[in-house]
């Protein structure tokens, strides 16, 4: 792991600029090895999806996470949107 990852990921979650749930959901994206669907952050984290959509908008928005790729749902079979944490602030959440 880079210092300098580790210093970028722990000046955000001190830094204020992240609430609670964002947090909350961010952590799940690193449970789930960097990559998900609001759908599969909803079911990890036993929330309501609309309680999440809202949050990865925000990150998104945040440089935090990124929309990558649109993948079918196993669950209802439509196409949803896949996000994954920018590489560097990954590493250092899982080091």
């Amino acid at each position: 792991m880079r210092d300098t990852s580790l210093m970028a990921f722990v000046e955000l979650m001190e830094s204020g600029k992240l609430q609670k749930m964002e947090k909350l959901v961010l952590q799940a994206f690193a449970d789930l090895g960097g990559k998900a669907t609001n759908y599969q952050i909803s079911e990890h984290l036993k929330l309501p999806i609309n309680q999440i959509t809202g949050r990865t908008n925000s990150l998104v928005k945040k440089n935090t996470i990124y929309a990558y790729d649109r993948i079918k749902n196993k669950a209802t079979g439509k196409l949803n949107w896949e996000f994954r944490i920018y590489p560097d602030l990954f590493n250092s959440i899982n080091n």
